[in-house]
């Protein structure tokens, strides 16, 4: 299997794994303290955002930030009826700032390897 393939394979497992730990019902959190998740979905979103751009180099990136969010949307909105799950703004914007952490952390990882 090439690199291509398996980041590929690994992006789409991650954003399935987003997905099945979004939906399923809420537990109680081994390690926790004040906005403990809201840091962990600005890092799932991180690390999807880096997937995708590695995964699938071609696509603009404007496109995978906005495709990445649209993504994040849904699933706050399937929150709605799923069972101690809800929907939450500040859910949204950890999930987006996450996203562009990893655009800009890209960038500036980038811009010194270059120089």
């Amino acid at each position: 299997m090439q690199i291509s393939q398996l980041t590929k394979l690994l992006m789409w497992l991650w954003l399935l794994t987003i997905l099945y730990l979004s939906l399923k019902p809420q537990v109680e959190m081994p390690i926790s303290f004040e906005y403990m998740d809201k840091l962990l979905h600005l890092g799932s979103y991180a690390f999807a955002m880096i997937l995708i751009t590695l995964a699938y180099p071609q696509i603009n990136r404007y496109r995978s930030v906005a495709l990445l969010f649209a993504y994040s949307l849904l699933i706050e909105i399937a929150q709605l009826f799923a069972v101690n799950r809800y929907f939450e703004v500040a859910d949204l914007a950890a999930n987006l700032i996450g996203i562009l952490l990893a655009i800009y952390l890209m960038k500036f990882t980038r811009a010194t390897t270059q120089s």
